[in-house]
C-alpha cells in the first residue's frame, strides 16, 4: 500500500507540474524578435541549453542522460527504468537598430516540459509540451500625408504550443551498432495576434484607427526521426541523425477587423468598421517539408592516472544542416507587399568535451570540474523570407556547460547555454538586431536506488 501511495504521489506531482506549465506557457510572450512580424512568426528555435550550446544542432544528441524531443528516435535508447524529466527557462535580450532609434526588448519564459522512458528493451515513450511558432515585436514609423503626419504602431504577440506524444523503437541494437526510428504526434494549439494602430502625430487625443488580425490554431501535427550509431573501434564512433517534418496543413481560425475609436488603447469603445472570419476547417496554413541532417564523430582517449585508474575523456565533433522551402507559402495576412517567402537554411557546428566519461563510477576520485560537459559552437541561418529581395541571415556563437548531479548515481544534470547572435540583411539603413540568449535547463532522473517499474522479489 505504501509503495502504491508513493507512486500515486509521484504521478500527481508530475500532472500538477504539467498543468501549471501548460497554463503559464499559453500566456507567455516567447519571442522578442522584430522579424517575427512576418507570416507565422518565429518558428521554434533550438533553445534547449544542451542542443543550443553546440551550434543549435539538435537531432544528433542521443544518450541515456538527455531527453531529445527534437529527434523522437532517441527515446528507445534511454536507460531501462530511468525516467527522464526535462524542463528549461529561456531568456532573450534583443537590441534592435532601425537607423532611427535603438530599442531594447527583453523576454523570459518557460520553454518546455517533457517526460520520457524506455520499456521492453527496444521501445521508448515520451510526452510533453513545447513551443512551435511565436510572435513578439513592437515598432513604430511616421508617414507624412501632406497636411500632417500619421504615427503607425505595429505590435505582435502570442505563441502556439505542441502537446506531443512520441514513440520509438530499436531496429538494430547489437554490439556497437544501433539503429532506431521514432515519431511524434501532437496537438497544435494557441494563437498569434498582430495589431496596427494609426493616429495623427500632432493630435493630443488618442483617436485613430486599429487593424487587428488573429490566428488561432487547433490542428494535428507530426514528425519523424532516425538515429544510427556505429562504433568504428574501441575509441571511435560515428553517429548520424535524420529528422523530417512532412508538409502539412495546420488548421486554424483567422479573423481580421478594422476599428475606429476615440481611444485606440481602450478596446471596450472600439467602433467596428469591417470584419471577416475564416473558420470551420476552411482556413489553414500550409507548412513546407523540412529536413534536418546531422552527424557527430566521437573520440575517446585516456587522461591522467588517479588511484591506478586512467581518466577516460571524450571529444565529440558535431555538424548539422536543416532546410525548408517556404517559397509557395501564402500567408493569411498579406499586408506586407515587399516580403517574398523563400528557402530557409541552417548550418551549425559544435564541439563537446567531457574530461571524465565514467564520472559516476569515479565520483570519489574526480574533481568537480572533471565531470562538467563543456560545449561550444557556431551557427548560420537564412530566414524563410526576403525583404525587398534581400535575404535575412541569423548567425552567432554558442557556449554552454552541463553539470551532472552525481548523488546516488543519478542521471540528473543542470545545463546552461549562452547565445550571442545577430539578425539582419547586412545592408545599411535596414533593421539590424543583436541579441543575447541565456538558457537554464534541468534534467531529473531517479537514482539507481529509486528506479521506477522495477520488479521486486521477496526472500
Amino acid at each position: 500500500v505504501f509503495t502504491k501511495y508513493i507512486y500515486l504521489m509521484k504521478s500527481s506531482s508530475l500532472i500538477l507540474v504539467f498543468l501549471i506549465f501548460t497554463f503559464c506557457s499559453s500566456a507567455q510572450n516567447i519571442s522578442t524578435s522584430a522579424f517575427s512580424v512576418f507570416g507565422l512568426g518565429d518558428k521554434e528555435d533550438v533553445k534547449h541549453p544542451v542542443f543550443q550550446s553546440t551550434g543549435k544542432v539538435a537531432g544528433i544528441h542521443v544518450d541515456s542522460t538527455i531527453l531529445n524531443f527534437h529527434n523522437p528516435a532517441s527515446y528507445s535508447l534511454l536507460s531501462p527504468g530511468k525516467i527522464l524529466f526535462s524542463t528549461s527557462l529561456t531568456g532573450r535580450f534583443s537590441f534592435v537598430n532601425d537607423q532611427q532609434s535603438n530599442v531594447y526588448q527583453p523576454s523570459s519564459s518557460l520553454h518546455h516540459f517533457a517526460l520520457a522512458l524506455s520499456f521492453k528493451k527496444h521501445f521508448g515513450l515520451c510526452f510533453g509540451l513545447r513551443p512551435y511558432f511565436s510572435k513578439g515585436y513592437s515598432f513604430s514609423n511616421e508617414q507624412y500625408t501632406g497636411l500632417d503626419s500619421l504615427i503607425h504602431t505595429y505590435e505582435g504577440r502570442g505563441n502556439s504550443q505542441l502537446l506531443f506524444l512520441g514513440l520509438s523503437s530499436n531496429l538494430i541494437k547489437w554490439k556497437g551498432t544501433h539503429l532506431s526510428i521514432g515519431a511524434n504526434v501532437a496537438y497544435l494549439f494557441g494563437g498569434l495576434q498582430n495589431t496596427r494602430t494609426s493616429a495623427i502625430a500632432s493630435s493630443s487625443s488618442n483617436a485613430g484607427g486599429v487593424e487587428l488580425t488573429t490566428e488561432a490554431f487547433s490542428s494535428l501535427y507530426y514528425n519523424f526521426g532516425l538515429y544510427f550509431n556505429q562504433e568504428l573501434s574501441k575509441n571511435h564512433a560515428l553517429k548520424l541523425a535524420f529528422c523530417i517534418e512532412p508538409s502539412q496543413k495546420l488548421r486554424s481560425t483567422y479573423s481580421k477587423a478594422l476599428f475606429y475609436s476615440e481611444n485606440i488603447y481602450d478596446p471596450s469603445i472600439f467602433d467596428t468598421l469591417s470584419s471577416s472570419v475564416c473558420s470551420n476547417g476552411n482556413c489553414s496554413s500550409q507548412i513546407p517539408l523540412e529536413m534536418d541532417f546531422s552527424f557527430a564523430y566521437a573520440i575517446k582517449f585516456n587522461g591522467r592516472v588517479v588511484n591506478n585508474k586512467k581518466r577516460l575523456s571524450e571529444l565529440k565533433l558535431i555538424a548539422g544542416y536543416r532546410q525548408a522551402d517556404w517559397s509557395s507559402y501564402v500567408p493569411n495576412d498579406e499586408s506586407y507587399n515587399n516580403i517574398q517567402f523563400s528557402k530557409s537554411r541552417s548550418l551549425g557546428f559544435g564541439l563537446q568535451f567531457i574530461p571524465e566519461m565514467k564520472y559516476l563510477e569515479k565520483a570519489l576520485i574526480t574533481r568537480w570540474y572533471e565531470r562538467i560537459y563543456y560545449r561550444t559552437g557556431y551557427f548560420q541561418n537564412t530566414l524563410p523570407y526576403k525583404i525587398d529581395g534581400n535575404e535575412i541571415t541569423d548567425f552567432g556563437m554558442t557556449f554552454g556547460i552541463g553539470l551532472p548531479i552525481v548523488i546516488q548515481q543519478s542521471l540528473s544534470s543542470v545545463n546552461f547555454g549562452v547565445v550571442l547572435g545577430n539578425r539582419g540583411s547586412g545592408i545599411a539603413n535596414e533593421v539590424d538586431e543583436k541579441y543575447i540568449g541565456i538558457n537554464f535547463g534541468l534534467i531529473l532522473s531517479p537514482s539507481n536506488f529509486g528506479r521506477w517499474f522495477r520488479k521486486r522479489k521477496l526472500d
